[in-house]
């Protein structure tokens, strides 16, 4: 009797101790996901860039986004630059993510070396200046754009401001992966490069956004996404625009074969949401994107 009880006590104990320890396993793997915890950011495009540089921080705030990412084009841009510096100088929960520049090889010398002003605006302030060089022309090759990258970067060094390669469609370095050689090279702890979910789907790499970030996973500085289509339409160029940039949640591309890569990747900073030239009242699709990265992040975490 007293051996049947010490068995029957034994396994009962042997139970207890296998239902504790896959309670503390789900227990560490929930805590894991909260640790992960990636913020949003967005662009000031479309009918969201048509609102004041105050409206489009409230916009954004109310619909839960911790950033915004500015552009450096023109007059105006800079004037709204020093407004949401002023705005946001004291904000610990929200601010300026990053501020994009574009060097343009067939404008005037004076207007593509404005990038020195505008990183003298951002410096010291926690703002990546994120790097897209033009459509490629003659003359133009590798040399070139190492050697102003590296000017840029450096320059941008002294003045505490990261520097983030940023591949873009029809440009010079339309990828991750081609914007790849010259971080390697430069070899800068100031310089990373971007994966742009709309950029990679429309370089072809729609099927294989996996081996992207496998690729460059050791380089990320930025990430941004939009909804897209798992290719994109170059029958015209509007259609090239809204086949790759859409309200996230919309078009046919498995956000699941983005998301997982990002994860695996380590990066760790915040994410962008590129709304170029959607034109629906921001604070709708400002919303429902960001309850559906929130849906989405959620499943495939």
């Amino acid at each position: 009797m007293i051996g049947k009880f010490n068995l029957k006590y034994l396994y009962s104990i042997l139970i207890l101790c296998i239902f504790l320890l896959n309670v503390t396993d789900i227990l560490a793997k929930k805590t894991n996901c909260k640790q992960i915890n990636v913020q949003l950011t967005a662009y000031n495009f479309g009918s969201l860039g048509k609102l004041g540089p105050i409206q489009q921080i409230n916009v954004l705030k109310n619909a839960g986004y911790k950033g915004l990412i500015l552009n450096s084009q023109t007059k105006e841009d800079s004037v709204n630059l020093n407004i949401f510096i002023k705005e946001l100088r004291n904000d610990k929960q929200f601010n300026i993510h990053a501020l994009m520049i574009r060097y343009n090889f067939n404008e005037a010398v004076q207007v593509r070396e404005n990038w020195k002003m505008w990183v003298n605006k951002i410096a010291g302030k926690n703002i990546e200046l994120w790097v897209i060089f033009g459509k490629k022309m003659d003359g133009i090759n590798d040399i070139f754009i190492e050697s102003k990258l590296r000017e840029i970067v450096n320059y941008a060094k002294t003045k505490k401001v990261k520097v983030i390669l940023y591949p873009h469609s029809y440009c010079y370095i339309v990828s991750a992966e081609e914007a790849l050689p010259f971080v390697q090279k430069i070899n800068d702890k100031n310089l990373q490069l971007a994966v742009h979910l709309c950029h990679e789907i429309r370089a072809g790499n729609g099927a294989r956004i996996n081996a992207v970030f496998e690729n460059v996973k050791h380089y990320i500085g930025a990430v941004t996404l939009a909804g897209t289509d798992s290719v994109a339409d170059f029958s015209k160029p509007k259609l090239m625009d809204t086949s790759t940039i859409k309200p996230i949640g919309q078009g046919n591309f498995n956000m699941k074969n983005f998301i997982e890569p990002l994860l695996k990747s380590n990066y760790k900073g915040k994410v962008g949401f590129i709304n170029f030239k959607i034109e629906e009242d921001p604070e709708t699709y400002l919303k429902s994107s960001m309850l559906e990265w929130k849906k989405q992040y959620t499943i495939y975490n």
